[in-house]
């Protein structure tokens, strides 16, 4: 089933780096339906999986649908702890939303995770200047 699932979501990635945005949110709402199904258990299924599900939340919020994005992104979170980008991307959406304070506390995950990661060192830095300036 791990094949299975792979090749689904390597199917998706092809149609998203295609520019066919709703055949690849198809293909990543398959892969998540088949993945009920699957009974192995393993970190790499995981980390498939949370990619998965990271990249169904790009495309939900490339649809401007946030609350369905950080839904998903929460679910990559969940399968995989270790995954700096999903923290990275609902924290962006909290900073759209003017949540700073959760913005913050994301961006400084991805970071923890990847001290590396520029962008969400840039981001964070912002999101605590914004955060600042308009308490909550």
């Amino acid at each position: 089933m791990a094949d299975v699932l792979a090749a689904v979501y390597d199917s998706a990635k092809l149609l998203r780096n295609s520019g066919y945005y709703s055949d690849a949110l198809k293909e990543l709402n398959k892969l998540i339906d088949l993945s009920k199904k699957c009974k192995e258990q393993s970190e790499s299924l995981n980390q498939l999986l949370s990619r998965a599900w990271n990249d169904r939340g790009h495309l939900k919020y490339l649809k401007v649908d946030f609350d369905a994005a950080i839904y998903d992104y929460t679910q990559a979170i969940e399968l995989d702890k270790n995954f700096a980008v999903p923290y990275y991307n609902r924290g962006q959406i909290h900073y759209r939303m003017g949540r700073y304070e959760e913005a913050v506390k994301d961006l400084r995950q991805a970071l923890r995770i990847d001290p590396n990661f520029e962008d969400a060192r840039q981001n964070l830095e912002q999101a605590i200047q914004d955060w600042n300036l308009n308490p909550k």
